[in-house]
């Protein structure tokens, strides 16, 4: 199962961070492989949605929410399935007493089977590397953007 990680710092409160990581109107613009969602249940663990993205469409899941510290996504196209952890944490200030600054990881777990050498493979696609990176920089300036 091949993982792409990726960690930012984002100059907003963990709150802040979290409001716009959970808002679904967002994900279009931030959240890897997805242009539009749509039929939502729920901002929950078991909430579902459907997803759909240059041709193709998907279904949703989260899996586990702690508020303002811990998002799993889990995606699905057929027998496709990829896991996305979202990890915040408050930075910011002296030792970290401020509080007004957010670090944010995002592992991606693209779930793939066939054995070490489909992992090693695709443990190097440089097309994972990128979504996980740009998502990340994306979130950044989105967050930071609004009031």
């Amino acid at each position: 199962m091949p993982k792409f990680e990726r960690e930012v710092e984002i100059d907003a409160p963990v709150e802040k961070v979290w409001s716009v990581l959970t808002n679904t109107s967002y994900w279009p613009q931030w959240f890897p492989g997805m242009a539009s969602v749509s039929n939502f249940s729920a901002m929950n663990e078991q909430g579902q949605f459907e997803w759909s993205d240059e041709g193709r469409s998907g279904k949703g899941t989260i899996l586990k929410m702690e508020p303002n510290k811990r998002l799993e996504i889990m995606t699905e196209v057929g027998d496709d399935k990829d896991s996305h952890t979202f990890v915040l944490k408050s930075t910011g200030g002296f030792l970290g007493m401020a509080d007004d600054e957010t670090k944010i990881e995002y592992t991606l777990d693209t779930m793939m089977g066939g054995g070490i050498f489909s992992n090693f493979v695709a443990g190097g696609n440089p097309k994972d590397t990128m979504r996980v990176k740009k998502a990340m920089h994306t979130l950044r300036k989105l967050v930071e953007s609004l009031e």
